[in-house]
């Protein structure tokens, strides 16, 4: 279901900019600020309801506009959708999909899924925890509304009890709130899990495939001191709950001390090794860019899976970042039926052939 329009208007530098992007390749060429980067932010706030800038919203309307507004029309042959997204110069966000209000994000996420790739994810591998589990949240918050859900109730949980443990409140003031950490937390836990492990096998795959057979290990890595392999398979509710309840009760006393709640699936991570080897602490440059670029490849192969259709793939000036082989590899991703968006000073950074069947759009400072 590719996107066949595309129109912004008072968005960030635009006045207005019209687009009818190709089935498989639209690149947009320009100078560094003509805006870029500004094209692909538009596309994901209407396909994933968010921004990988994390930007204040009212820094989204053009200075002087009334309001932005991005409008974007994807359609088969027999299906036709429709997504719209008006902010005000207040930074109020109203959605719409096929003229209808949602109120919610999470009943615009994913109607038409999309995978981003920009040059911080090159640092998926060396970066924060922090930035390993918003990759794969933030796909399955496309997937599913309750996995969104989740997720948002759970982090409201931790940060209330944070205020009660600042607050130095009473066990009896926070224990109701240990009970929703430990419900909500055993929920996302097993969500997070459940969506890595349907990661996990395309990763390490596509990996070899572009490092020439070099092995790739990947290992969930949970706070809930959960028996080694426990995440290989679906785990049991009930168990991962009595494990969550023991640990925190063993470490009450330091999270009082810390003021903070040190136990949940908000403090997990995900490790990765190359032949055997910590990849942060021994990866040269080229092997974890390799990661990067392979998790990438794989959540597109997972969204095939779970969803039954294609993403888009939208590249922000990544192929000046990555060497001949790894902008071959997305290349392939291309040639694969994936509507991508791709940003580039450099439009010499494709394949002649490919290029010549794709939508070129000018971009001017």
């Amino acid at each position: 279901m590719p996107i066949s329009r595309l129109e912004l208007r008072g968005f960030r530098n635009y006045e207005r900019l019209e687009v009818f992007p190709g089935v498989e390749l639209t690149v947009f060429v320009g100078p560094n600020a003509a805006g870029k980067t500004n094209v692909i932010e538009s596309i994901q706030l209407v396909t994933a309801a968010r921004s990988f800038r994390r930007p204040r919203w009212e820094e989204l309307v053009r200075w002087g506009s009334q309001a932005a507004r991005i409008s974007m029309e994807s359609e088969t042959d027999d299906t036709r959708l429709m997504v719209s997204l008006d902010i005000t110069p207040e930074g109020r966000r109203t959605y719409r999909v096929n003229g209808q209000v949602k109120r919610r994000v999470t009943d615009v996420a994913g109607r038409l899924p999309s995978i981003t790739f920009t040059p911080d994810d090159l640092e998926l591998v060396k970066g924060a925890s922090e930035r390993r589990r918003a990759a794969i949240d933030d796909l399955g918050e496309q997937l599913s509304r309750n996995y969104a859900a989740v997720r948002r109730d759970y982090l409201k949980v931790v940060r209330q009890r944070n205020v009660l443990l600042r607050d130095g409140a009473a066990r009896t003031i926070v224990a109701p709130w240990d009970d929703q950490l430990v419900s909500l937390g055993t929920k996302l836990t097993i969500h997070r899990a459940g969506l890595y492990r349907k990661i996990a096998p395309h990763l390490v795959r596509t990996y070899a495939e572009l490092a020439s057979g070099e092995q790739l290990g990947t290992e969930y890595l949970d706070k809930l001191a959960m028996e080694p392999g426990a995440w290989e398979a679906e785990p049991v509710a009930e168990e991962v709950a009595a494990a969550f309840r023991e640990r925190l009760n063993a470490r009450e006393a330091e999270e009082r001390a810390r003021q903070a709640t040190l136990v949940g699936p908000h403090r997990d991570d995900i490790l990765f090794a190359i032949e055997g080897k910590d990849a942060r602490a021994y990866g040269s440059q080229g092997q974890l860019r390799t990661i990067a670029l392979a998790w990438k490849l794989a959540e597109v192969r997972v969204v095939e899976e779970v969803a039954r259709r294609k993403p888009v793939l939208l590249l922000d000036d990544v192929m000046s970042e990555l060497d001949a082989s790894r902008r071959a590899a997305l290349t392939d991703v291309v040639r694969r039926d994936v509507q991508t968006f791709v940003t580039t000073t450099n439009p010499g950074y494709f394949d002649e052939a490919l290029l010549a069947g794709a939508t070129v759009v000018e971009l001017p400072r």
